[in-house]
């Protein structure tokens, strides 16, 4: 298993830290890495986020707990698993083939950032893709132009992704529903997108829900996240899909 990357490592503290010290290390990290004094200045705005999400979660009592609790979960599956080259390891039946690669972790506000382009929201359990369908995952970025497709047309590029093989294993991808792709929407970006734009970079402007219009004239949901909002449209416009699963 990856090293597990929690919010008080990101902000150098001990587990037990009170807030007078999350407080002074959040400070004194943000001065170090402010953007007018790097030469990089997007890698500064990203190292902000992370810092800025870590205090707002250890100072909240009840983020914090849930932080903790997620953190011990991840210890005791560790654990469970054994460590390598315990006497479990050695006398486990040897696999044959080639091994994968470990996935590395990441936890940034409420996802848990993994190193195979997917995200998983840690407080509804969804499991999303961090890039679109025409985008593809490669060194730890975003890369390519997500695909534009109708609403019927995209349904249908999920079903066929998914009789291709689907990604990380996985072949029940699907459309979210327009509640879920909303569970996206972060008020506190906005000056760009809507969207947490470490956890999913390169977002696309339109993304298509599962969700019909219930309305008069029909049409389908889709979320603007330049506006950060959930508009009814004609179902013919070109979108982006954004694959989820449960």
């Amino acid at each position: 298993m990856a090293k597990l990357r929690t919010h008080y490592d990101n902000l150098k503290v001990a587990r037990n830290a009170p807030d007078i010290v999350i407080k002074a290390a959040h400070k004194a990290l943000l001065q170090l890495h402010h953007p007018d004094k790097a030469q990089d200045k997007a890698a500064a705005e990203r190292i902000t986020r992370i810092l800025n999400d870590a205090r707002e979660v250890l100072l909240d009592p009840a983020k914090r707990k849930q932080h903790d609790h997620w953190i011990k979960e991840q210890e005791r599956k560790h654990k469970q698993q054994g460590p390598e080259g315990s006497h479990a390891d050695q006398t486990a039946p040897k696999k044959h083939g080639p091994k994968e690669p470990p996935v590395s972790e990441e936890l940034v506000g409420h996802y848990r950032l993994l190193g195979n382009g997917l995200a998983q929201d840690t407080q509804s359990r969804l499991l999303w893709c961090r890039f679109a369908l025409g985008q593809r995952w490669q060194t730890g970025q975003v890369e390519g132009e997500a695909a534009l497709y109708a609403w019927q047309a995209a349904q249908e590029a999920v079903a066929l992704f998914n009789k291709q093989g689907g990604y990380a294993g996985h072949t029940d991808w699907r459309l979210p529903s327009v509640n879920e792709l909303k569970t996206l929407i972060n008020p506190q970006e906005g000056h760009k997108s809507y969207i947490n734009a470490y956890a999913f970079p390169n977002n696309p402007r339109w993304l298509w829900t599962s969700s019909p219009y219930a309305g008069y004239g029909g049409g389908a949901w889709l979320v603007n996240f330049i506006e950060g909002l959930a508009i009814n449209d004609n179902p013919n416009l070109p979108c982006a899909v954004r694959l989820v699963r449960d």
